[in-house]
């Protein structure tokens, strides 16, 4: 056999090394890319509850202030808030949003004027999540919610 014989072999094999290569790296990056996005929505999700259950445990300990009371204004629940938007990603961005509701044991509504001792209250916590993996997108949440019922004392 030529030494021209095995150069062409060689190249070859290269050749299609690249071709299998380029096929398989698609798949491949695809796979990494979803990985890393189910991190990020675990990730998030974890700390959208955790903000919720925070919040909650401040506004209930200190519903409202006493000069204007309206459910979560005070300065200790604001400055939970304030806390969990530096730590939660997305939640000091648009679309973000914390609410506040006084409810029954059951989660029926009540109006803040009648949120006394032994009522609950309830706090959600949205933040918009968007996914970086193209196929990911058509089944992962655009909004990650959490809500968290903590008893007035």
């Amino acid at each position: 056999m030529s030494a021209r014989q095995q150069t062409g072999r060689a190249d070859s094999s290269r050749g299609q090394s690249l071709v299998e290569f380029s096929l398989v790296l698609i798949p491949f990056l695809l796979i990494l890319m979803g990985i890393i996005d189910v991190g990020r929505a675990i990730y998030m999700n974890n700390g959208v509850a955790e903000a919720a259950r925070e919040i909650a445990r401040a506004a209930s300990v200190h519903p409202c202030d006493p000069s204007n009371c309206s459910l979560g204004n005070s300065p200790e629940a604001q400055a939970a808030v304030a806390t969990q938007r530096n730590l939660v990603p997305g939640l000091a961005g648009p679309g973000a949003a914390v609410t506040f509701q006084c409810t029954t044991i059951t989660d029926a509504l009540l109006s803040n004027s009648t949120c006394r001792s032994g009522s609950f209250v309830r706090v959600t916590v949205s933040v918009p999540f968007r996914v970086a993996t193209p196929l990911l997108s058509m089944v992962a949440p655009a909004v990650l919610s959490s809500a968290s019922h903590v008893r007035l004392p």
